[in-house]
């Protein structure tokens, strides 16, 4: 009897998380601003509008694979400049609900990067610094308060260039590299974390 009561509650438990993780093909959705998790971070990265761009590449990538609706940026950030609220990385779930009510959306998607950091690869003929970051994104469904799911993104992309004419220059610490190349490993990050959200969300 244990042995069926406990049968049942795993199928229960399992029955609900697929419910709770699915959203409708064409939902309306709005991709917040990221946040940076690390202070150290915020402090050794020269790049001040990483969440912003981290969660452009979001919606691209959601755009590209048109599977959800995503509500229009600027109309977005129209809405909620008067709001008083949490807008931007940990949206605590109150200013979430908020501002789903204001958007008139059910569902957020929001997070924050959690590292842009170098590699350097020193044996190769050129010193190669592999710009690396990591995001989190979340989606969270404001009518209930609860988060439906949390994707984690990787990305990569080298840079050995440091001082060629009319690149634009950021710096890691104390290390120069191409914003392209953060930009890059971003993309990579957001575009991953997109593409396991729409794979476990529809």
């Amino acid at each position: 009897m244990k042995t069926f009561f406990a049968v049942c509650l795993i199928f229960f438990n399992i029955f609900s998380v697929t419910e709770a993780g699915t959203l409708e093909k064409d939902s309306e959705i709005a991709v917040m601003d990221f946040g940076i998790l690390k202070r150290e971070m915020e402090e050794n990265l020269s790049l001040k509008d990483v969440g912003l761009v981290t969660s452009e590449y979001i919606i691209e990538r959601l755009s590209d694979r048109k599977h959800f609706n995503i509500i229009e940026k600027s109309n977005l950030a129209e809405k909620l400049k008067d709001s008083n609220l949490i807008v931007v990385g940990a949206i605590p779930p109150d200013d979430a609900k908020k501002i789903g009510e204001i958007l008139n959306v059910r569902y957020l998607i929001y997070g924050n990067v959690a590292d842009v950091s170098l590699a350097e690869d020193n044996e190769a003929v050129v010193t190669v610094n592999t710009v690396k970051a990591r995001i989190i994104a979340r989606v969270i469904d404001i009518q209930t308060g609860k988060i439906l799911m949390a994707a984690k993104g990787e990305g990569k992309s080298e840079s050995a260039l440091v001082d060629l004419d009319g690149a634009t220059i950021v710096t890691i610490g104390t290390k120069r590299v191409s914003q392209v190349s953060v930009h890059n490993a971003l993309k990579k990050a957001a575009f991953q974390a997109a593409d396991i959200l729409i794979e476990r969300l529809s």
